[in-house]
This record gives C-alpha cells, structure tokens and sequence, in this order.
C-alpha cells in the first residue's frame, strides 16, 4: 500500500511540474508575441522597410516607359541603370525587387495575436469617457456639423475681392457703378502658339502690366473651378465653408496634363510655377526627404530644407481650424522628364537636369540655397517619378495686388543676435505693437492671434513677413502662405511661437471654443487630420507621432490661455468675435 502511495504520489508530482513547465512556455509566448512586429514579425517588417525604400529611396525597377526616357532623352542606359540600382540595394540585378524581397525574408504569414486584435479595435472604435458613445462614422464630417463651423458668414459686395465677384454678387442697381470694361484680347493673342502658357505665368509675375478688364458674358458663364474659387475670395477667406470648387481644383491639379513649367524667381529654396490644361497655375514644391526624418536638433529654424508634405498639412489644419486662409494643396506624383524637364523651356531650370549614377533622374534649379549638385532633387521611384505639392495660384497681381508686412515677432534669423522682442520684457512688447496701426483696431490683432495658434501647433518658426491684399487695406485677413518648415520636429514644443498669445495674454472667442472642441475626443484634432489627409494621393501626409504631437499642444495652448483666464479674466481675454452672430 505504503509503495503504492508512492508511485500515485510520483506521478501527480510530475504531472504537476509538466503544467507547470506548459503554463511557463505559454506564458513566454504570448510576451514575445506581446512584443513583436506589430505588423507580421520581422520578415514583415523587412518588407515593408523594402517598400519604403523602393517608394523613397528611388530603387523601383525601370518600367518600360521610362527606359525609353532615360535611353532617348539622356542616352542612359536602362538595363545598366536597372542593375546599379538593384546592388546599391542589397539585391540580385537579375532578379526583380519584389522577387528578391520575397525570397530574402522568407515572409510567413501569421494570425493577428490578441494584443494586435485590441489595439486594432481600439483604433478603429474609440468610445468617449464622457458620452459612451460608439464612434464608427467620419469625424470630419461630425465636426463641420457642429455650430461653431456653421456661423452665418455676413459677406457684402464690397467684401469680395475680384471685380467680377463684386459684379456677379451685386443687386442691378450696384452693378451701374461697377465697371467691368471690355476684354483687350491680349489672352487669345498667343493661344494657338507653342508654349503660349509661358505668357500666362509671366503675367501672373509682372506687377508693371495693366489690370485686366471683362466682358459681363464671360462673367455671367465662367465655368472653370479655379476661377470660380478665385471669385470666393474675401476679405476674410480665402473660400467659403461649402464652396464646391474646391475639390474640383484639388481634382484638377491632382489629374490635368501638365502644359508649362518654369522656375519662381526669388526665394531660398526651389519651387516651381505648374500650368494645366484648364489654363490654371499651381506652385510646386520637390519632396526632399522621408516623412520620419526629421529637423536636427542643432539646425537652426532659417536653415531646415522645406517639406513638401508640410504644405499639404498645412492646408489641412488651416481648413479644420475653420481660418480657411491657406490656399488649396495637394500632392502628386510628376515624371521629372516628361511632366517637367520637357514642358519647360526655362534655361536656368533645363541646364541643371542630369542622371544620377544610378540611374535617377535629378535637377537643382536656380535660388538662393540648395540648388546644387550637393542638393540635388532626384526622382524617388521608377528612375523619373518625383512626388511633390502643389497649390492653387493666387490670383495674379494685377488683379488683386498684395502687401508684405513684417511679423512683430519676427525672428532675427541670426546665428547670434537676438530679435527685439526676445530682449524685451514680453508685455511691454505686446503693449507696444497694440499700439501701433494696424494692431491697434480693426481685426488684425485676432488674424495675428489665429496665426500664432496656427504655426504653434505646426512647430513652424519660420513665420517673418505675411501678405494681405491691398485692395481691403488694413481690414483684410493675412493669407497663410509658405509653411514648408513646419512639421519638423514631434518630440519638441516651441513654446516661444506662443509669446504673442502669453504675453498679451489674448486670443479670439471663436479659435479659442474651436480649439475646446479639437481637444474632445469626440473631434480630436490628430483624428480628424488623419481622416482629413486620407484621401491624397501621397498619403500619409503625416507620421503617427507628428498627429499625436498636434493634441499635445492644442493642450498646451488651452492651458496657457486658461492661466491668462485665471490671471486676468476672461473678458479681458478673450477677443470677443461671436457677438453678432
């Protein structure tokens, strides 16, 4: 019996330390899968940094297209260009990229573990701690139904910047004082010439030539969108709420032929002015580098490269925080030969085209920096595709003129000197400008308040002129132009963009409430961003971290103002822009 005892006693001991050892192994595993890649291991993460790095890095085979561009139009070689590309990758030039990818890693597929299943539902169904709601619908689309994003705009005829706007708006009896003039004809004098679209952007630059004139018919039946958004243009926006022709010029830029290219003159960094079919311009900013790299730490703000992806959120933001100042961008993948190099005939910009050493096709331009072989700008996929931005031109100059004012905050733009506003005390300063036309009545102040917010929640320090038109003259909004320098940094704050809000303690009622409601998780800003970038055709505009960036500092402000609140009250806060609404 006394043995038999034992043998029961041995065997439920051993039994034991089996399940044990079971529990322990499972224990380990779901750690490691707890821990592991979260897209499918490490082979899967390989593939996607090959997939990176064949849509950036430019080392995409050489579509068939394209070889006959490199062979006819630079005397390139392509299966050469093909096997230099694939070994400066690591791969077989015998084997295609996605081949070599595939056989390399030797991805095995797996099923998604619990962790990735909930963080997965958590991102797609997030629930608010305050209402319970279930959120499965468009953000987007719930925030621009809130009241604050439907306040009535009382816009009159005079408030309209273009004269046929003003015709078109105006009663019978005000159109007798408003005089279109008759059409010189000087646009149809070149239209059946070659190139004649250089004459259009050449215009669209030259401040010496007289203003336009119109026939009321055309007015009465102008049909394309630019156009038309060009009518939309007031004194306080640059397009309305609901204004139709807004996707349809993103559309355009995003799919039109290309007709003419040439260098913008001036500035620090190249851009270029676009003209399509539709007899549009657009401005044109090169990618440079991949959405994670981001500004070193010890660059300074005047000498960061510009982003192309920057421009496109920008407009975004610019749009949910309901300013709608920044005029519509969108990115897009251009053939750097035949989209660019053959669609120009500006000599500075064709003589600076050449092939990489591997195969890419690269230029440089003409400015003021990084136009050189050592800053090159090279196509980043297929050996000639170059994605970049795009936005809808302004209207030219001698229809509707601006004016350059200098930010009262400006930075020094030196490597050693400070800016006067940095070695004042900060609300004696503020004093100071709010003395001074045209801070001193009117809507400016606020514009420069909606500005601060806007580039604090970028990181753009860049910020040392803004322009408005001079045809509404000191009652006229800035329109946010030029953000290239944005978006540089995700784990950095700048907190000194926010000294004209911090030291004159102010900010407007209606930005203020709007920035409350961007701050709920109901409309999280990083939420609707992201909902809002989906749709370009270079998305994602952002990284992860630059989204979650912007809540941080929505917070950031919200409590800077509420320190002002506490401080001074929020009558003597808050600039009060609802009242009449």
């Amino acid at each position: 019996m006394k043995l038999k005892a034992r043998l029961v006693t041995g065997v439920l001991f051993i039994t034991l330390v089996a399940c044990g050892l079971l529990v322990l192994n499972g224990n380990l595993r779901v750690a490691v899968e707890f821990t592991a890649d979260p897209a499918a291991g490490q082979g899967a993460g390989r593939a996607a940094q090959g997939a990176e790095t064949s849509r950036y890095g430019g080392k995409a085979a050489v579509g068939p297209a394209n070889k006959k561009l490199l062979n006819e139009e630079y005397g390139v070689n392509s299966n050469v260009s093909n096997g230099l590309s694939a070994m400066s990758s690591g791969q077989n030039p015998n084997k295609s990229p996605e081949k070599g990818i595939h056989e390399e890693n030797k991805i095995v597929e797996r099923p998604p573990t619990v962790a990735h299943k909930l963080q997965s539902t958590v991102q797609k169904n997030r629930t608010s701690q305050k209402t319970g709601i279930l959120y499965t619908g468009s953000k987007l689309r719930r925030l621009f139904q809130n009241p604050l994003y439907n306040i009535p705009e009382r816009v009159s005829t005079a408030d309209y910047l273009l004269k046929p706007a003003r015709w078109l708006h105006a009663t019978a009896e005000e159109r007798k004082h408003i005089k279109l003039g008759e059409n010189s004809g000087e646009d149809d004098k070149h239209k059946h010439k070659k190139h004649h679209h250089s004459k259009t952007i050449k215009k669209s630059k030259e401040k010496k030539l007289p203003a336009p004139t119109y026939k009321s018919e055309e007015v009465l039946h102008e049909k394309k969108p630019w156009r038309l958004l060009q009518f939309g243009i007031t004194r306080y926006s640059l397009y309305a709420r609901n204004d139709p022709n807004v996707e349809e010029v993103l559309k355009a830029i995003r799919t039109q032929e290309v007709t003419y290219v040439e260098m913008k003159p001036g500035g620090t960094q190249l851009k270029l002015f676009m003209e399509f079919e539709d007899t549009s311009i657009g401005l044109f900013k090169p990618w440079r580098w991949p959405r994670d790299r981001e500004t070193p730490p010890d660059h300074f703000y005047f000498t960061d490269y510009e982003r192309h992806n920057a421009e496109i959120a920008a407009y975004h933001l610019d749009r949910i925080l309901d300013f709608r100042r920044c005029p519509p961008v969108s990115g897009r993948w251009f053939n750097v030969t035949s989209e660019i190099r053959q669609k120009s005939e500006d000599e500075k910009l064709l003589k600076t085209f050449f092939v990489s050493p591997v195969g890419n096709v690269c230029f440089f331009g003409d400015c003021s920096y990084y136009c050189n072989t050592e800053h090159m700008i090279c196509a980043i996929k297929d050996h000639h595709m170059l994605e970049g931005s795009v936005a809808a031109y302004l209207p030219r100059w001698q229809e509707a003129p601006r004016k350059t004012w200098k930010h009262p905050w400006k930075r020094s733009y030196s490597r050693v000197r400070k800016a006067d506003w940095e070695v004042t005390d900060g609300e004696a300063f503020c004093r100071q400008v709010r003395s001074t036309p045209p801070y001193d009545k009117g809507r400016r102040f606020g514009d420069l308040l909606d500005l601060t917010v806007y580039d604090f929640l970028m990181g753009n320090m860049d910020r040392h002129h803004y322009e408005t038109f001079k045809a509404f003259g000191n009652n006229s909004a800035p329109i946010h132009l030029d953000q290239g320098r944005a978006f540089g940094r995700t784990t950095h704050d700048e907190i000194s963009i926010l000294v004209p809000i911090y030291s004159c303690c102010s900010i407007r009622k209606s930005t203020w409430l709007r920035l409350q409601l961007l701050a709920k998780e109901d409309y999280r800003l990083s939420d609707v961003m992201r909902e809002s970038m989906r749709t370009d055709p270079i998305a994602p505009i952002l990284t992860e971290p630059h989204l979650l960036a912007l809540d941080r500092r929505v917070g950031i402000i919200l409590d800077t103002v509420a320190k002002c609140i506490q401080k001074k009250g929020a009558e003597n806060v808050l600039l009060e822009d609802l009242k009449d609404t």
